[in-house]
């Protein structure tokens, strides 16, 4: 059955893992990334025992700097933005498709994101997508005080204003269920794109569940006189 979005009128999306998708070849850029911002704040550990620390807790946390600050005592403050900036792009693909769906939906959109602005704009170009957000609809993590989706809904309120939408009419786009908490709470219909990795048990957070964002966005009723792409 599908599911019934005929009342959304305004989508917030997630960046990582939803308007693209990543995969291990990217993590381990990532990885990489993380070591060599690490060390060039000071981590006093080998560039190998720094990538090793970047996988583990990438493995464990879903972040590749966690135990740098965690047990490093790196603040993360200053390694936001430069971790941001050695991400190398060049691995992750131009799509198309993905680019038309965005295009077909008529709707105001945002990105709220635990990145940071710099990588926003930075994949946006690379993959084609910038011109579908302003600065206005970009909520990156320094935005809101460098508290996670995860821990505040300011970044939900902020959104929702950028779109000049109100929870009811709202559709919040994740990969990671956790991030929906707020969002949930607030009103929002929650989405969660899982890419084949479905969740084992009932998530009371998500409201609706997709393999990929493609098939969410087909299944978003278009306005009166369009019809969506094939």
């Amino acid at each position: 059955m599908n599911p019934d979005l005929s009342h959304i009128d305004g989508i917030l999306w997630d960046l990582d893992g939803t308007l693209y998708r990543y995969d291990h070849i990217f993590i381990e850029a990532c990885n990489h990334a993380a070591a060599h911002t690490a060390l060039h704040l000071g981590l006093p550990l080998s560039f190998d025992d720094a990538l090793a620390m970047a996988r583990q807790s990438f493995e464990d946390w879903g972040s590749s700097s966690h135990y740098y600050c965690k047990d490093h005592g790196i603040d993360y403050r200053d390694f936001h933005e430069p971790y941001h900036e050695r991400i190398d792009t060049a691995i992750i693909a131009r799509n198309a498709e993905m680019i038309a769906a965005l295009e077909s939906l008529h709707m105001p959109m945002a990105i709220l994101t635990n990145a940071s602005r710099v990588w926003v704009k930075r994949i946006l170009s690379h993959t084609g997508m910038d011109h579908l957000f302003t600065d206005a609809t970009i909520i990156a993590l320094e935005d809101v005080g460098f508290q996670a989706k995860a821990a505040t809904r300011e970044g939900f309120e902020i959104g929702m204003r950028a779109i000049h939408r109100n929870a009811a009419q709202t559709l919040m786009v994740e990969d990671l269920p956790r991030n929906l908490i707020f969002a949930k709470e607030m009103g929002m219909t929650t989405a969660l794109v899982h890419h084949g990795k479905v969740p084992d048990a009932h998530l009371p957070l998500v409201d609706h569940q997709f393999q990929t964002t493609l098939d969410l966005v087909r299944a978003i009723p278009q306005p009166s006189g369009l019809v969506p792409q094939p």
